[in-house]
């Protein structure tokens, strides 16, 4: 009665003391297992289970044996093929060869010839084996196909005579079996059958033919027929390398290098002649299995033999391989007049000669076009910083405008703030892309002592992407400041200085940016006697990123003023929240504190729609309890419906019983029909998984009856008496008790329903209404 055992510890306790019962004890246990639908018998079935993995333990073998023979026992006293096909599975697990015998009586069974085939397949000892072969002999119809399977599963030798005369029947299901076993057994008396398919065999059969017949040589060459299995092999790959199904020819290059190591290295350089990428993908990652510099030197050689694109391919492949001493070959592939061969080359230099080649990869940009400087780009990233950021400075103006974008864009992502200046010369490019450019990576460069540099360069910016991007290097540059104050009063004197059509979004960066410093200037600016400056800093600290803010937005929707700002403030308040790492309840918490400073309508609903996006209970009981008012009650309810149901996005929506009755007095709320019946299904969903049965059809009064007295009284009447007065009662309820639109009617006169059905300990959903 323990079992399931609840962890894998529990387990081997308890059966270690069903062990100790001995072979009546569980033996006893086997006697308790019941065909299916007579009981439940699940308790011994783990229990049994169990003991079959414990008693497989190792240094366990006297149990093990005990055990099989007690299962042995049961298995000749069971009655019920289901339950002897459980005591076999047992025996599967933990049986040897004292249990051959009797699973050999039961291969010719139909329903248990698979379960114990599959044990002697298990067991698969020598007697196992012998057992399935003389099976062979003696089975007919799917029990020989099982037969069949796990002689090849095994690789039985002897049984391949046998076989061979099934390969040629007609039979579909038992030719393609034997074939799958005579090639995964590989004798070579198979050959001739799995080198040749039917023309009327199915279009399965045919696929599958190449298959088996790789399985064929994989198995040869295991056993030691190496030769054969390598000219199988070749002949596989010349047969399909050109076709649609150059895959198998895939297939056969890797058996035969798994095979035959070094001596099939020349098959990799024949494959690259094949016009199937795939077959030259494959045997480039083949190529992995057989390194060393001679390999490298083959495969530089090769390159002069074949296509752009196929030399391409193999520069990608020797640059992930690591051998250094196909450098120089990189490095000339790098002005080869193909451009695919130059951008296969441009990660290989990096890959081989890591930071020593950085100079040759920044001369690369002196006449590349975009996509080599993406390659070069991404190839400079992977290398050390320093080096980068040196050599990359020393070469920028004098290279054209685009390969100037990419270097300036390398110092911007590696924070290169020791060669701001050469960025800052490239802010008066002519070019107004590289100008732009240089611009935007400002923000990763510039400190405070470029302030003033920064507030000219704002004055002077024309576009509005100059103008935004000037506005985040200034905020940074700004930031950097330690002293609070000083920070306040040099953003304001900023403020004076440049054009009031660039002031506004001044604060925008701020909120991006975030951190303790841009905060307290944005708290402080929130508090300013300029109404633009207040306004765009209570913008500002609405978008900020992070929940520190939070404490001073909500403060700004106490506090009295202007509706807007308000507004903006709850709206990020409740974002913050929202997207807080906090738990759910402590979220709710929150909100409501935010609720309660709010008085117009179109803030509460601003508070509701944020609750909505927490999966709660807590929310749902909450957002629920504003259904009770009448200028809320409507968007409340669509508010539940958003969080108890399942979403789009994969969320299963609430499931707690505590939803059901919320989402009862939502549905009498919603307006929109189809949105209605979405919430009834989930509802009806969750009233089946907690039980629930509808005991009202919405049709006719089956199911239902008079009321006849109390309980105890009618417990007291004879079954005569009961039928006569629950007759009468039935009469009277008919009279009063009606259906009318799906709904259950009294008229007042009569006596009470009551359910056919008696119930003991029960919980009543019902929907009333009294007129």
């Amino acid at each position: 009665n323990k079992f399931p055992a609840q962890s894998s510890e529990e387990r081997d306790q308890l059966s270690a003391q069903l062990l100790q019962l001995g072979e009546d004890g569980i033996l006893m246990v086997c006697q308790t297992l019941l065909s299916p639908g007579k009981g439940d018998d699940t308790n011994a079935r783990f229990a049994l289970n169990g003991l079959s993995i414990y008693a497989n333990r190792g240094g366990a073998e006297n149990e093990r044996k005990l055990y099989a023979k007690t299962l042995i026992k049961g298995l000749k006293s069971a009655t019920d093929n289901e339950v002897k096909a459980f005591l076999i599975r047992q025996l599967q697990l933990v049986g040897k060869d004292e249990s051959v015998k009797i699973l050999s009586k039961y291969v010719k069974d139909k329903r248990l010839c698979e379960p114990a085939t599959q044990a002697l397949v298990t067991i698969r000892s020598k007697n196992a084996k012998k057992a399935l072969f003389k099976a062979l002999g003696s089975v007919d119809g799917d029990n020989r196909i099982t037969i069949i399977k796990a002689l090849g599963e095994i690789r039985c030798k002897s049984a391949v005579k046998k076989l061979l005369k099934y390969a040629a029947s007609k039979e579909d299901k038992l030719r393609q079996t034997t074939l799958y076993a005579l090639a995964n057994i590989g004798d070579p008396a198979a050959e001739a059958v799995l080198s040749k398919v039917f023309i009327s065999a199915s279009a399965y059969e045919r696929a599958t033919a190449p298959s088996l017949y790789l399985l064929f040589a994989q198995r040869l060459g295991e056993s030691g027929n190496k030769i054969k299995a390598a000219q199988i092999c070749r002949t596989m790959v010349k047969s399909y390398a050109s076709t649609p199904e150059s895959n198998i020819a895939c297939t056969a290059l890797s058996t035969l290098v798994k095979m035959q190591g070094q001596k099939a290295f020349d098959d990799l350089l024949v494959a690259m002649d094949s016009p199937d990428e795939e077959l030259q993908a494959a045997a480039l990652e083949l190529s992995e299995t057989i390194p060393g510099e001679a390999a490298t030197a083959k495969w530089v050689n090769k390159m002069e033999q074949v296509s752009p694109a196929t030399k391409a391919r193999i520069i990608s492949m020797l640059g992930s391989h690591g051998d250094k001493t196909a450098l120089p070959t990189m490095l000339e592939s790098l002005k080869d007049e193909d451009l695919q061969i130059r951008l296969a080359a441009i990660p290989a230099v990096a890959q081989l000669g890591k930071n020593d080649t950085v100079q040759n990869l920044l001369s690369v940009l002196e006449d590349a076009n975009e996509e080599e400087i993406k390659a070069v780009k991404s190839a400079l990233l992977t290398l050390d910083t320093d080096i980068v950021v040196l050599n990359s400075a020393k070469v920028l103006p004098s290279l054209p405008a685009d390969a100037q974008i990419c270097l300036i864009e390398i110092l911007a992502e590696r924070q290169a703030s020791a060669q701001v200046n050469v960025v800052w010369d490239l802010t008066k490019s002519e070019d107004e892309d590289v100008r732009l450019a240089a611009i935007l990576a400002l923000k990763n460069l510039v400190a405070s002592e470029d302030l003033q540099k920064l507030i000219k360069l704002l004055q002077q910016a024309e576009t509005e992407e100059e103008i935004t991007a000037a506005q985040k290097a200034l905020a940074v540059s700004v930031l950097d400041i330690s002293e609070a104050n000083k920070r306040v009063d040099l953003f304001l004197n900023i403020l004076t200085k440049i054009d009031k059509k660039k002031q506004a979004s001044l604060f925008d960066p701020y909120s991006q940016i975030g951190g303790e410093k841009g905060l307290t200037l944005i708290v402080e600016l929130t508090k300013n006697e300029n109404t633009k400056i207040r306004d765009n800093a209570i913008r500002t600290l609405s978008n900020w990123q992070n929940f520190e803010a939070s404490n001073y937005l909500i403060e700004l929707v106490k506090k009295p003023g202007d509706a807007e700002n308000k507004t903006l403030s709850l709206r990020g308040y409740i974002r913050l929240t929202r997207e807080s790492e906090m738990p759910d309840y402590h979220k709710v918490e929150l909100l409501k504190g935010a609720m309660a400073c709010c008085e117009d309508i179109k803030n509460k609903k601003l508070v509701l729609r944020g609750l909505s996006e927490i999966v709660s209970i807590e929310a749902l009981k909450y957002v629920a309890s504003f259904m009770n008012d009448n200028d809320l009650k409507l968007y409340a309810a669509m508010m539940v419906r958003r969080i108890a149901l399942p979403q789009a996005d994969g969320g299963d929506g609430l499931t707690s019983p505590e939803s059901i009755y919320i989402l009862k007095k939502t549905i009498s709320i919603i307006e929109n029909d189809f949105e209605r019946e979405q919430v009834s299904n989930h509802l009806n969903t969750l009233l089946n998984q907690f039980g629930f049965e509808q005991i009202f059809n919405a049709k006719d009064l089956s199911g239902w009856k008079g009321l006849i007295e109390n309980p105890a009284l009618r417990a007291k009447m004879s079954a005569e008496e009961l039928g006569k007065k629950q007759a009468k009662a039935d009469s009277i309820m008919r009279a009063h008790w009606k259906v009318k639109d799906g709904v259950l009617a009294f008229d007042g006169e009569g006596q009470s329903l009551c359910t056919a059905k008696d119930y003991r300990d029960f919980e009543m959903l019902v929907d009333w209404k009294i007129q």
